[in-house]
């Protein structure tokens, strides 16, 4: 993978963890199903940090 990549994908993979939290409690609040699948897919993403695809 590119260098620029390794280089910042650990500052990507801290700030994705507050982004669930916080789509976390706005689903909560007001489920719509636009909100589900933006937590769905930053879900993915955070998951795909956690085994090491991205």
């Amino acid at each position: 993978m590119d260098k620029w990549w390794w280089k910042i994908r650990y500052s990507v993979k801290g700030v994705i963890f507050p982004l669930i939290c916080v789509q976390f409690v706005r689903t909560l609040l007001l489920p719509t199903g636009l909100d589900v699948f933006i937590l769905f897919a930053l879900f993915m993403i955070y998951l795909g940090f956690l085994l090491n695809v991205y």
